[in-house]
């Protein structure tokens, strides 16, 4: 503003409007909360009056809610995968937490009250939330309820991300499995045990305060029913029996399996002489045969032929040679003129001495017909073939000593790996018998596949079953629906089950909210009840196969679960994981995005890994080793740290 002095009134006027309107704007208690609103911490709404079960997050009202047993809920605002990075909408479990966390691909970030849903980064954690999705797939919490629910929630317990935000709902159906109550017999009788193996889910439902005895994140909290209490402790005290006689059994096993190795390393030693000893004695053998070769080939007639065929030519010279000096001598005798008789005695002369020379051939001939007939001309073959023939004797002794050796090595070696093996298959039955007896503890965890119509049970992180199941009219979609059992009725003698279904409500269900009522304070609207008669319809379609129902009744605990779906298991469910089912026709870039973990690296080179040699080891990658490098921080599936050298790219890219 120009105040001159001619308007210096007016101007005065206007500033002490502005200065009152300031003041009363910055007074203002509601005004000063709008303006800072969004740095305030989300309201946390609810609570629960037992450990959560499940949790809910919606996507489209990006909020999470935890449920316990008794419906009771608490929820709070969060922050999902943003655009291109969307939280998947499915059915995962929590497989790992971690109170402090890092991330290894975002410069270290903090990451607190962490827990993982899927094993390639999808997770829970403590984060900013702006309003709106912002993630790069995780679900971001607030901070006090991030604090808040980590010491509740287990290892297991069920997360379920969906589009629109859907509350469970008691729910009863012939089709859901009914608790097992086992005979004392059969509690003291071991192998009546075993001739049922149970299946499990991570799922856990241990009580707030003080866990039950021996008790475990995959294990249900029975305490408030005694005679399930007492069958728990019965099953867990045989596990324990089981556990105890493997455990018996490792140590004869790993004494055979060093008696083993040791007899290996014997034996390969011993073939490593024999082998050597062939060797030798086949190089004998060549030379041998070489020799006796070229003896046969010095006593072979055809080796005369030359010096004969020699012999023959100079005799038959000599003939020629007589033949000649005879006409010569008849000629000379026959000449009386002197002149033609000096000539004729000059060409007599001369046959004489041709005669000579043949006869002088023909001697010669015939000493070298009889040097190569000598004996002595074969004495050096001779004695060639018999050095060799003596070499080979003795060769043939050592390589049949060595073969001796040998063979007393591999029958030692043999029958001590028979007895490993016997030992480990006594181990392994008794490892898998003590396994078995531990999953009787476990819920079971089932899965209905509408596209591959197949029925999976998983236990302990393990699939356990996986066979055909009949569902009426394949070809019409059935949906995704998952089934709880959240704790015992009746005594002890049934389950108490819910519901959620994962359905995308249509445009007349859904209210329309203003930006305004969905402000980042508010915790937003009730969410749907899960539609009973859908979910119902659902289990309408199975035919639960008999042999499944008599495997599996007898380790359904509170925790059990059954999910029926369109879809197929999803490529996250593995080793360490329950079943995870992703909905198609969702946005999935949370989970696209991110690569397949990289196997660990090979540890070969002697090498310390901070600054100057030692004696820890460096990883190399190809030829290149990493001398003196300080090893970036990575975790492993079971969130143990490893240690590796930089890579090029992440391990696990999670975040």
């Amino acid at each position: 503003m120009n105040c001159n002095s001619t308007s210096n009134s007016a101007c005065n006027l206007v500033l002490a409007a502005l200065l009152a309107l300031t003041a009363s704007g910055l007074s203002n208690p509601a005004t000063a909360e709008s303006r800072h609103k969004q740095h305030e911490e989300p309201v946390v709404q609810g609570a629960l009056a037992g450990p959560p079960v499940m949790a809910v997050v919606s996507i489209k009202d990006q909020r999470i809610s935890l449920y316990d047993a008794s419906g009771g809920a608490l929820r709070a605002r969060v922050s999902s995968g943003r655009f291109d990075y969307e939280t998947p909408v499915g059915i995962y479990s929590v497989l790992q937490k971690q109170e402090e966390h890092y991330s290894n691909v975002y410069d270290d970030a903090s990451m607190p009250f962490m827990q993982r849903i899927t094993w390639s980064g999808v997770s829970l954690h403590e984060g900013q939330l702006p309003g709106y999705p912002a993630s790069h797939g995780c679900v971001r919490l607030p901070h006090s309820f991030a604090e808040q629910i980590f010491p509740l929630t287990k290892v297991g317990m069920r997360v379920i991300i969906a589009h629109d935000d859907v509350a469970p709902i008691d729910f009863a159906h012939p089709f859901l499995l009914k608790p097992a109550l086992l005979a004392q017999s059969d509690l003291e009788n071991k192998s009546g045990l075993e001739r049922q193996p149970a299946v499990a889910t991570e799922t856990t439902y241990d009580g707030l305060g003080t866990p039950p005895e021996n008790g475990s994140v995959f294990q249900a909290d029975v305490r408030k029913w005694p005679q399930r209490q007492a069958e728990l402790a019965a099953l867990k005290a045989i596990a324990a029996s089981k556990a105890a006689e493997a455990e018996q059994t490792k140590a004869p096993a790993e004494d055979l399996k060093h008696v083993t190795t040791a007899k290996t390393v014997q034996r390969d030693k011993l073939a490593k002489i024999l082998r050597a000893a062939e060797k030798v004695k086949k190089a004998v053998d060549d030379k041998l045969a070489r020799a006796g070769r070229e003896l046969a080939f010095a006593k072979a007639p055809a080796r005369l032929v030359k010096w004969e065929d020699a012999k023959a030519k100079a005799d038959a010279a000599v003939i020629a040679a007589e033949v000649k000096l005879t006409a010569a001598t008849t000629q000379v005798q026959a000449l009386t003129d002197q002149r033609q008789r000096g000539k004729a005695e000059k060409s007599l002369s001369s046959a004489e001495k041709a005669k000579q020379a043949a006869v002088d051939r023909a001697a010669r001939a015939d000493r070298d017909l009889a040097d190569a007939k000598s004996p002595s001309k074969f004495k050096k073959e001779e004695e060639q073939k018999a050095k060799a023939e003596a070499a080979a004797t003795g060769e043939e002794s050592k390589l049949a000593a060595a073969k001796t050796q040998w063979q007393i090595a591999e029958d030692e070696f043999q029958l001590a790996k028979k007895e490993s093996d016997a030992a480990e298959a006594v181990m392994a039955a008794a490892v898998g018998a003590a396994k078995d007896a531990q999953r009787k503890t476990f819920p079971v965890s089932i899965f209905v596949s509408l596209k591959t119509q197949r029925l999976y049970v998983r236990q302990g992180h393990e699939p356990v079953v996986d066979v055909p199941i009949s569902i009426t009219d394949p070809t019409r979609p059935i949906g995704t629906h998952i089934y709880t059992a959240v704790d015992y009725m009746t005594g002890g003698n049934d389950l108490r089950w819910n519901a959620v279904s994962l359905a995308r409500r249509s445009y007349n269900d859904v209210a329309e909210f203003s930006d305004n009522y969905a402000s980042r304070n508010d915790s937003g609207p009730e969410p749907f009840p899960t539609n009973a008669r859908l979910a119902a319809a659902a289990l309408d379609r199975l035919t639960m196969p008999p042999e499944i129902v008599a495997r599996v009744s007898e380790s359904v605990w509170p925790g059990s679960s059954l999910i029926v779906s369109d879809e197929a298991l999803s490529k996250e469910t593995g080793n360490a994981t329950d079943f995870v089912v992703l909905i198609s026709g969702e946005p999935q870039g949370g989970i696209k995005r991110r690569p397949k973990p990289k196997p660990a690296p090979i540890y070969n080179s002697y090498n310390y890994y901070s600054s100057g040699y030692g004696y820890g080891y460096a990883p190399s990658y190809g030829s290149k080793y990493f001398y003196g490098t300080k090893p970036v921080r990575a975790y492993d599936r079971y969130g143990r740290p490893i240690r590796t050298a930089p890579p090029s790219k992440p391990v696990f890219n999670w975040w």
